[in-house]
This record gives structure tokens, C-alpha cells and sequence, in this order.
């Protein structure tokens, strides 16, 4: 091992530090990017669907009444 620099922190290590691949190069293990698990890259599917103005008002339409509670909104069978 050879004594460098970080291309992730711009940190020098010394020789003989364990390092890892980072994106651009050769750095410490802690700078490597961490892969989001399934939920996370669901969750931020989802949330820029919501921030992009997308709702979820078309799945299912209400049938609420305004001033109206939910068990009273419902039609009569």
C-alpha cells in the first residue's frame, strides 16, 4: 500500500492504512457512498413523485360529504 489522498474527503492516509475503491480512485473505507436499501429507495420514489405535484387522489375516489363524518357518508343500502 502507498501513502495518498482521498479523492472522496481530500484526507492524505499514510502507507499502510487499509483503503478501499472509492468512485474516482482509491480512499478510506468510511467515504465510501453507502447503497440505500429497498425501502429508502422507495420511500424517495415516492417522495418525489409527491413534491412533483403527482397526488394519489386518482386510486380511489372519496365518497365523503363535506361537513359530513365518514359513517354518515356512505349511501344507504
Amino acid at each position: 500500500m502507498h501513502p495518498g489522498t482521498c479523492p472522496a474527503c481530500f484526507k492524505d492516509y499514510d502507507k499502510g492504512t487499509v483503503i478501499t475503491k472509492v468512485s474516482e480512485g482509491w480512499g478510506h473505507r468510511a467515504c465510501v457512498p453507502r447503497k440505500p436499501s429497498a425501502a429508502e429507495r422507495a420511500f424517495a420514489r415516492n417522495k418525489a413523485r409527491i413534491e412533483s405535484g403527482e397526488t394519489f387522489r386518482s386510486q380511489k375516489a372519496s365518497d365523503w360529504r363535506l361537513g359530513s363524518s365518514p359513517s354518515s357518508s356512505r349511501p344507504a343500502r
